[in-house]
C-alpha cells in the first residue's frame, strides 16, 4: 500500500460549524480489508463495523449511516505498520451524518458526464456515488436508492471563487469546496 500520493490539503473535511471537538459525535473503526478512501470521502460501517466506501443502500431493516472521513485510509494517522506509531493499528474516524454539522469537503462530483461544471443550489440534496463522493440526488431523491446525507448550505460550482452572494467556495489553496448540513434519509426501497 503506498502513502503519499498527493497533499494533505487536496482531500479536505472540515467542520464549519456544530458541536465542538470535544464534544461531537464520531465513529471510530478499523478500516475494512483493501478499501481506500480520502479525506472527506463518504463511508459507512459494514456488517462487522469496519469502514468501507461509499454507502449503499441496504436491505429493509439494515440502512448503512452515511458517514464523512475525517482521515483518508492512507493518512498516518490511521495507517501504520510495525515499523511506525503501533503495529497495524488501521483505525479511522467519521463525522456519522445524523452529527449536526455543517462541513466543508472537496470530495463532491464537479464534473458531469459532458464535462460541465456541476452547480450545487442551496437546499439541493446530496448523495454519494460509488467512489464516496457526494453528488447531487436528482430530481426523484424522496425515491432514491441511495440514502440522502446532506443538503447543500452554499451555494457553488467548481469554477467559481465565491458565490452570488460573497461566501468562498474556494479552500485556502485553491481547491474547490462543497459546504453542506449533515442529514440522514434512507433510501425508500432497495
Amino acid at each position: 500500500m503506498s502513502r503519499w500520493t498527493d497533499q494533505m490539503y487536496d482531500h479536505k473535511l472540515d467542520p464549519v460549524a456544530g458541536p465542538p471537538p470535544q464534544h461531537r459525535l464520531e465513529y471510530v473503526a478499523p478500516i475494512a480489508e483493501g478499501q481506500e478512501y480520502t479525506r472527506g470521502s463518504v463511508v459507512s460501517a459494514n456488517n462487522d463495523g469496519a469502514l468501507v466506501k461509499g454507502c449503499p443502500a441496504g436491505t429493509s431493516g439494515n440502512r448503512p449511516m452515511p458517514m464523512f472521513a475525517i482521515q483518508g485510509s492512507k493518512d498516518l494517522d490511521t495507517y501504520s505498520d510495525q515499523y511506525n506509531f503501533g503495529a497495524g493499528m488501521n483505525l479511522g474516524s467519521a463525522f456519522p451524518a445524523t452529527g449536526g454539522y455543517e462541513i466543508a469537503t472537496t470530495e463532491y462530483v464537479k464534473t458531469d458526464a459532458n464535462g460541465d461544471a456541476v452547480v450545487y443550489n442551496v437546499n439541493d440534496l446530496l448523495t454519494a456515488d460509488a467512489d464516496g463522493k457526494l453528488v447531487k440526488a436528482g430530481a426523484d431523491a424522496y425515491g432514491a436508492l441511495k440514502p440522502i446525507c446532506g443538503v447543500v448550505s452554499i451555494a457553488t460550482n467548481s469554477t467559481a471563487r465565491e458565490n452570488a452572494i460573497g461566501k468562498r467556495t474556494f479552500s485556502n489553496y485553491g481547491k474547490p469546496l462543497l459546504t453542506f448540513w449533515t442529514i440522514f434519509l434512507p433510501c425508500a426501497s432497495a
